[in-house]
């Protein structure tokens, strides 16, 4: 009886481990690139966990790969190579025509249309920024626009009431009365502070109604010239550069950390970060002084802001079963409780509808309404070629050049002149992608 028994047990473990045997053979394992470090890093692998969690057909496997700029250019020279590149991978807004021209992308319109993904789930602004020559290749997965952050206790300290919109001109007067100088003249509150970057630069462009490159932003024809000699740009740089020189407006250089590092320490009255910085700046000013945010400033008239961030391309040259199983990821990532989640644990704002209206985000909403502000910015955004943002190539290597152009202003050089240099070096480069893409 006995013998009888262990053979049964034995045939049942053996069986059992048969079928264990099985279906790790069959799940897919996915290889994930990301570029987020730091809070976000960190909200991204909780967003990788979950899915993981959620099923037991698909493992993920999650790298950071250093910043946007390493990330994009790790993968081009993976996909030279012909091999070691991932299934999914996180690029930068910039790089949304290179990675269109690569030819090494699932268009996501393809994925979402063949699975019946309804498409109009998606806020506008994302799907149009990006759709290249009528289609939509990547997942606006953190999508982010610039927004101000004020202190508070400043202005009730210089009389200054909020106001939700700004234009340059209010800007710089604000800036001028939340100042705080000591005897001898220096300054130890600054009314200002933006880092050195090129987006910022852009989204004035976009907010002002003007386009950043030709041919309505490269969304009529493929970008061949850049516009960014525009009003709204110059008066921008020649706006900062004047209070730079008055000890309004701090010069922190191009690192963003060192400017968030002023503003929540109180020696800055008024900063530019992305609503993506929300969490990581509430964190560091604490209780030092209540925090509000505003809408990003425009020349005359307010257009609307293109977003930032980053999307999610699935890569081609895997066998269909992990492709799509890479989709399957990405449209877990789509649900609206996965974007309720990324949302409050980033700021990063939802990318499709129906989120906002979650009971968790509107208590979270009530409790701290500074989420909700790039939100409103973007939903009051007028929807055309100037807030889509510019596609083009090269876009990684032509904002250096308008950084430069930022920093040359701020040693004396008129803004127009500078930028019109810019222009110069910027055209170059985007003639010499158009060149390498060109079909023979």
């Amino acid at each position: 009886m006995r013998m009888w028994t262990r053979r049964v047990w034995a045939q049942a473990i053996l069986s059992t481990l048969l079928l264990l045997g099985g279906a790790q053979a069959q799940r897919v394992t996915l290889e994930f690139w990301h570029s987020m470090g730091g809070v976000l890093g960190e909200a991204t692998e909780k967003l990788v966990q979950d899915f993981n969690k959620s099923q037991d057909r698909i493992q993920v496997k999650s790298q950071y790969v250093g910043s946007y700029d390493d990330g994009i250019n790790k993968l081009l020279a993976a996909l030279r190579a012909g091999r070691g590149y991932p299934h999914v991978i996180q690029v930068y807004d910039i790089g949304a025509r290179i990675m269109a021209d690569s030819g090494a992308v699932v268009p996501l319109e393809d994925l979402a249309r063949k699975s019946g993904f309804d498409l109009g789930r998606f806020l506008p602004q994302p799907r149009n920024y990006y759709t290249v020559e009528g289609k939509l290749y990547g997942l606006p997965f953190n999508s982010s626009n610039p927004i101000l952050y004020l202190n508070m206790a400043a202005f009730q300290e210089a009389g200054i009431p909020f106001k939700p919109t700004w234009s340059l001109k209010d800007l710089e007067e604000a800036a001028r009365k939340l100042t705080k100088k000591d005897a001898q003249g220096r300054t130890v509150r600054y009314g200002l502070s933006i880092p050195i970057d090129s987006w910022f630069v852009e989204q004035i462009s976009y907010n002002s109604g003007e386009y950043f490159c030709n041919n309505e932003n490269g969304r009529k024809a493929r970008a061949t010239a850049v516009t960014f000699d525009n009003p709204a740009a110059a008066a921008f740089l020649d706006m900062y550069a004047r209070l730079v020189r008055e000890g309004v407006a701090a010069n922190t250089g191009r690192n963003w950390a060192d400017s968030q590092s002023l503003f929540a320490q109180g020696q800055a009255a008024i900063a530019a970060y992305s609503t993506a910085s929300l969490t990581g700046v509430l964190r560091q000013v604490g209780n030092r002084f209540p925090l509000r945010t505003a809408f990003y400033p425009f020349l005359r008239e307010r257009n609307g802001v293109a977003i930032g961030g980053a999307a999610l391309y699935v890569l081609k040259g895997f066998p269909e079963e992990q492709v799509q199983a890479a989709w399957e990821f990405v449209r877990f990532l789509l649900e609206p409780e996965t974007q309720a989640r990324w949302h409050l644990a980033t700021g990063y704002f939802p990318i499709v509808w129906g989120v906002t209206e979650l009971p968790q985000v509107r208590q979270a909403h009530v409790k701290q309404p500074n989420y909700t502000t790039a939100i409103q910015q973007l939903a009051t955004s007028k929807v055309n070629p100037s807030s889509a943002g510019c596609l083009m190539g090269a876009f990684p290597e032509i904002r250096q050049y308008v950084q430069t152009a930022w920093e040359e202003t701020l040693k004396g050089k008129p803004a127009l002149e500078a930028l019109r240099e810019a222009k110069a070096r910027a055209d170059q480069a985007l003639e010499r992608y158009n060149r390498s893409v060109a079909q023979p």
